[in-house]
């Protein structure tokens, strides 16, 4: 009984056992002829509040969704859309709209948690990126009050195989556009095909549009979408991009692409005016004429740099090394280059001046001097960058030049040249400028020394070869506020000196004056014989854009030429009156004032028609320059021994029992070391 009790009991279990198998597979069967002939139109809003709460933006299928089992699992989806950033402008309520999506997905890896796509096409993608003024992005997705860190993390891959597997992928009529006003950026690009196959086929792009207004042209190929995912060898890629003139190629490897480490790429960029880069990279740069660099990219976290740079601009070599930290509020730019030879028109642009010898800074128009070339405070603020530049030999048409040392610092909109240091005629021009773009209204400051230049040299390849001498020092001193060149020195206040001691002149060099005029002032030139002078020296104030004459006296072995007035840095007009006195008495002498108007760009050299008089008080003369002479010769060259024939006029001007410098000559008359000396 016992044993019929567990037979009938394991007969019971055994059919128990089938029926609840047989159960499974109906209800295994049911739920798959469910998904068979689910409706899946019917789950669009489902699958949209799901996506909307994990976005925290609006998502939408307007079109059919359809999914069919199998292996691989077949999705297609129509009228995808992600909503914008409530801030976005232009327009465009959608971040992302997509016409349809086809995809094949394998159903076993997606168990184990690998996604892996044979196959994914997607039809007329249209993807809006933009940032607002205060740089915050739209692609920034998740709950309000969640860290924008968290965000990002979340939707970075860590690595090249947390990229899901797609072995084709094929994007029609697609259009991309970013939009960046802080970096004055607006691209609109088209994606007619990006193709990829297996390890041995190339991914593909070519995208089109505009940049900041100008043409934009990008064609980018890598290797297949499986490279980039499984292979551990570096990923290859080269990228040729154009934005109007500016042409740029890299072309290498990276060896962790989804984190842009391990970058091994040549870069080459070229162009017609370097100052046109930024709007691309940001960084700010003056104008030039047209560059062709090149060098080796690398990258460590937020430090991007550039070694082994070689290439030319304008005329100029140049090499070293840049890089570009982006870690900090704003990217801080370094460099230190060389440059073997160096022209000095490639430097035109760095004081406000055009390097092309066009009209590229505008001037106030009726034949100003002075540019109006607008300071771009915005610019300065965009990036900082401590920039060393070295140019063994400086060449230059108009002048001398021997080498240059310059060192640029920027710091939030403060930009110095600290040292500025440049060979010429024998001798430097050394010193400071700041401009100051930090402010509302910008500022300039200058200290530019002028030491031991030889006028010799300075215009030994020019006509005036052998025409002119002497030994010249110089000092500005100049401090303004204005949003342009022009502004800034019409509103200017400081000190402007200069002296050439031991000189000498000829009536060749003066050719095209009015002999009359040097007749009037008592200064004789005869044919091709030099003038000697023992010191020219001139010293002006500057209050309010207007130079004032402090001093200003030509000190020759016959004559003393004395002047004042001014010069008007607000509308550059002269204002000049010039006077000649004799050395000794000369009874029929007569010496008529010399008037300079006009204005700087065309100036108006005539005599006083209303004063005549005999003159012989060049004692006198001195006597009233006296003060304004002692003062601007230790402003030009303090504790130096470099301006002797100045200094002793000044001495002889202070001497109450020699007073004027007598008549005679003496020295060698060609100066630039001993001198036209005054006899005493």
């Amino acid at each position: 009984m016992a044993g019929a009790r567990a037979a009938g009991a394991g007969s019971v279990f055994k059919w128990l056992g089938y029926g609840l198998l047989g159960l499974v597979g109906l209800a295994a069967v049911g739920i798959g002829a469910v998904l068979l002939l689910f409706d899946w139109n019917d789950a669009r809003g489902f699958v949209a509040r799901r996506a909307t709460a994990a976005l925290n933006r609006e998502v939408g299928i307007d079109g059919d969704l359809r999914v069919h089992f199998g292996n691989p699992i077949r999705i297609h989806i129509e009228g995808l859309r992600v909503a914008n950033a409530d801030w976005a402008r232009g327009g465009d309520r959608d971040m992302v709209a997509i016409q349809a999506v086809d995809a094949t997905l394998r159903l076993w890896p997606l168990l184990r948690g690998d996604w892996e796509l044979p196959e994914l096409r997607v039809q007329a993608p249209k993807l809006i990126l933009e940032k607002n003024g205060q740089g915050e992005a739209n692609w920034t997705f998740g709950p309000p009050n969640a860290e924008k860190a968290v965000a990002k993390e979340a939707a970075t891959p860590d690595g090249r195989g947390d990229i899901p597997v797609i072995e084709r992928l094929v994007i029609a009529d697609g259009r991309i556009r970013y939009r960046d006003p802080t970096s004055d950026i607006d691209v609109d690009n088209t994606i007619n095909t990006a193709t990829g196959g297996n390890d041995s086929e190339t991914v593909q792009l070519n995208g089109k549009g505009s940049f900041a207004g100008k043409p934009f042209t990008l064609t980018a190929e890598g290797g297949s979408l499986l490279y980039l995912r499984d292979d551990p060898k570096p990923y290859p890629m080269k990228i040729e991009a154009a934005v109007g003139k500016t042409e740029g190629r890299i072309e290498g490897s990276v060896a962790e692409p989804v984190k842009m480490e391990g970058i091994d790429l040549s870069v080459a960029l070229s162009g017609n005016d370097l100052a046109e880069i930024f709007p691309i990279l940001g960084i700010p740069t003056p104008k030039t004429r047209p560059y062709s660099i090149s060098g080796h990219l690398s990258r460590e976290g937020g430090l991007w740099a550039l070694h082994g740079m070689n290439g030319k601009v304008g005329e100029s070599d140049l090499s070293g090394d840049l890089s570009v930290d982006t870690n900090g509020e704003r990217p801080m730019v370094k460099a230190d280059l060389i440059s073997n030879r160096l022209a000095a028109q490639d430097l035109a642009g760095l004081v406000g001046a055009s390097p092309r010898g066009s009209d590229d800074y505008p001037t106030r128009g009726n034949n100003r001097v002075i540019p109006a070339t607008p300071i771009n405070v915005e610019k300065l603020r965009n990036a900082d960058m401590d920039v060393r530049l070295r140019g063994k030999r400086v060449e230059a048409p108009f002048a001398p030049l021997q080498d240059l040392e310059m060192r640029v610092r920027l710091t939030d909109g403060d930009l110095h040249f600290d040292p500025l240091s440049l060979g010429i005629g024998g001798g430097r021009i050394a010193g400071t400028v700041q401009v100051d773009g930090s402010r509302k209204v910008p500022a300039l400051r200058t200290d530019l020394d002028i030491r031991a230049m030889k006028l010799s040299a300075f215009f030994s390849e020019t006509s005036f070869a052998g025409q002119i001498g002497g030994t010249v020092a110089g000092r500005i001193q100049l401090a303004g506020t204005g949003k342009t060149v022009a502004d800034l020195l019409a509103a200017s206040d400081g000190k402007i000196g200069v002296s050439v001691d031991g000189g000498r002149i000829t009536s060749l060099a003066v050719k095209g004056l009015k002999t009359n005029i040097l007749e009037t002032l008592g200064v004789v030139l005869s044919g091709s014989e030099p003038l000697p002078f023992n010191c020219l020296v001139a010293n002006l104030s500057v209050e309010k854009g207007v130079a004032r004459v402090q001093a200003l006296a030509l000190d020759t072995p016959e004559t003393i030429v004395t002047g004042k007035g001014t010069i008007s840095l607000r509308n550059e007009a002269l204002d000049l009156r010039i006077v000649g006195d004799s050395k000794s008495p000369q009874i029929f002498a007569t010496h008529v004032p010399v008037l300079v108007g006009g204005t700087l760009g065309n100036p108006d050299i005539g005599v006083d028609p209303t004063e005549s008089a005999a003159r012989g008080a060049a004692a006198v003369a001195l006597g009233v320059l006296l003060t304004p002479l002692a003062g601007v010769l230790p402003f030009l060259d303090p504790g130096s021994d470099e301006q002797p024939q100045c200094g002793r006029l000044v001495r002889d001007a202070r001497s109450p029992d020699k007073g004027a410098p007598a008549s005679g000559k003496s020295g060698n008359g060609r100066g630039e070391g001993k001198g036209a000396g005054s006899a005493r």
